[in-house]
């Protein structure tokens, strides 16, 4: 692989960090109330369902997953920084 791809990589999980947090944000905000918003989820549950909150739950779950296997995979393809074709900082 040539250089760009060394240094695009610092960016590339950056990106993909901030999407596992607000991953986790929508699975939260989605499955529990917080403080301020009491009634939430059975507001959630009397116009959804409880069968589209488990999915969704389900489908959050997993994108979370998702994202943390393309994170590790990144990282476990890096080179070294003294091997690298590109210097990071």
């Amino acid at each position: 692989m040539a250089g760009p791809l060394q240094a695009d990589r610092v960016h590339v999980l950056q990106r993909l960090r901030d999407l596992r947090a607000w991953a986790h944000f929508i699975q939260d905000s989605m499955t529990m109330d917080q403080p301020y918003e009491i009634g939430k989820q059975d507001l959630l549950l009397a116009y959804m369902g409880e069968e589209f909150l488990r999915e969704f739950a389900n489908d959050s779950a997993s994108l979370v997953r998702r994202i943390d296997l393309a994170i590790e995979k990144i990282e476990a393809s890096a080179a070294p920084a003294g091997n690298a074709a590109i210097a990071s900082r």
